[in-house]
């Protein structure tokens, strides 16, 4: 019995470790790394967000609520992808994903462009 609850302790803190450390997913389900590709963040992003990465055809955007709303970088996605396109959210890539690290909210967008 002592056994089976010792394991049981380490591997829901193994658990939890995981659920603090990847709140960044990419498209195809890994984790990020975190940098910023400068060629994929619209002027009015810049210096703003955490993470923005592309793989293929998908942009991944991860960004801290309190510092740009949802609404600006969907916004900035639309100019990303410029004229006669649209921002399509990559929903089998995760799409929008609202979460928390490090104490605050942080949300990660996922899209491709149409």
């Amino acid at each position: 019995m002592t056994l089976t609850k010792t394991l049981l302790i380490i591997s829901t803190v193994g658990f939890l470790a995981a659920c603090e450390e990847g709140a960044t997913p990419m498209a195809g389900g890994g984790a990020s790394s975190g940098g910023i590709d400068a060629a994929l963040v619209p002027g009015s992003l810049a210096g703003k967000l955490e993470v923005a990465s592309a793989s293929g055809n998908t942009v991944t955007y991860g960004y801290y609520t309190d510092v740009v709303g949802e609404g600006d970088v969907i916004s900035a996605s639309d100019t990303y992808c410029g004229a006669g396109s649209f921002t399509v959210l990559n929903i089998e890539g995760t799409g929008l994903v609202r979460g928390e690290k490090n104490g605050r909210g942080y949300n990660t967008m996922t899209f491709v462009c149409s």
